[in-house]
């Protein structure tokens, strides 16, 4: 969901970034920028009073992850279902609140819980609260200096991940958008899983169905179990439709559908955040809104398992 951000002063090319290393998070060598050459900067700071972004690059990283699962919770058999969870926390300011959340039923015990608008050490702590394992990156740097990206969380072993980078960055500021895709493996059964974070409606409605298509084109030929889940943007009219649309052709199921809208605004309720499938059979969907620290609200889906 698009949030009014005032513009900040011009970085400084030398502020230190959190660095990846594999399961550690801590702060590293001072970040290059990652930005246009000085004469674009100069006319887009001219023409809109807002620094371009930095955009993480690299196809490899940063990356983070850890691991935080107590023996009990390895040594796990099958579930007798699988519960996914999707939540974007708001820049990840308020995790107490979240952690409260995803500690109560409907969400409490999610097998995998994707996540957006997420800086490192707040995944690490969600992780570390809740006894879970994950992989995070980073897409970009936001005006806070916080880093800006997208994590998957699980109960269960993680046991490959990656970024994508989706098309279409945004136009007045070039902030890069990913989607971060792990397989994890329930009781011997690998399940594809993906948390998306799509662009703002102002690259339009084509750009943010293009997206949606890398993502699902990442995902092909991988195999047949596939969540796809996450905030999608669909905030302006025939949006959510045309998604919808989109991903039944490609063989999903709206897992959430349904549930309503998943975000508190100004002009009212949206709905922006969806749960897809492929492979699985949805039994419950649902949309806690109590207060979980975002104006997003957690959606979960509960599917039958043994696929």
């Amino acid at each position: 969901m698009p949030r009014s951000l005032k513009c900040n002063d011009a970085r400084d090319a030398a502020a230190e970034s959190p660095r990846a290393r594999e399961g550690v998070w801590q702060p590293g060598p001072p970040r290059r920028p990652r930005i246009a050459p000085p004469w674009a900067l100069l006319l887009l700071g001219f023409l809109t009073g807002c620094p371009l972004a930095e955009n993480y690059t690299d196809e490899a990283g940063p990356r983070y992850s850890g691991d935080h699962r107590t023996p009990d919770v390895i040594a796990a058999e099958a579930p007798a279902s699988l519960t996914v969870v999707t939540f974007n926390l708001a820049f990840a300011e308020q995790v107490t609140e979240a952690i409260t959340a995803l500690s109560r039923p409907p969400l409490a015990g999610a097998d995998v819980i994707a996540m957006q608008e997420m800086d490192a050490a707040s995944v690490d702590r969600i992780a570390s609260e809740l006894g879970l394992t994950y992989v995070y990156y980073p897409a970009s740097v936001q005006v806070d200096d916080d880093d800006f990206g997208n994590a998957l969380l699980s109960r269960w072993p993680i046991v490959a991940d990656r970024k994508v980078h989706l098309p279409h960055d945004d136009p007045y500021h070039q902030r890069r958008r990913i989607a971060v895709l792990a397989t994890v493996d329930i009781g011997g059964t690998r399940v594809q899983t993906a948390s998306v974070h799509n662009a703002t409606p102002i690259v339009g409605l084509g750009g943010r169905l293009d997206q949606a298509e890398t993502i699902i084109d990442a995902m092909a030929g991988t195999g047949p179990l596939q969540v796809i889940a996450g905030d999608f943007n669909t905030s302006d009219p025939g949006s959510q439709g045309q998604m919808v649309k989109l991903f039944s052709a490609r063989d999903f199921q709206w897992a959430s559908a349904g549930v309503g809208d998943t975000v508190d605004s100004v002009i009212g309720g949206l709905p922006l955040d969806y749960v897809f499938a492929q492979g699985l059979t949805s039994l419950e969907r649902g949309v806690d809104r109590r207060p979980a620290g975002s104006d997003h609200h957690p959606v979960w889906v509960r599917f039958a398992w043994p696929p």
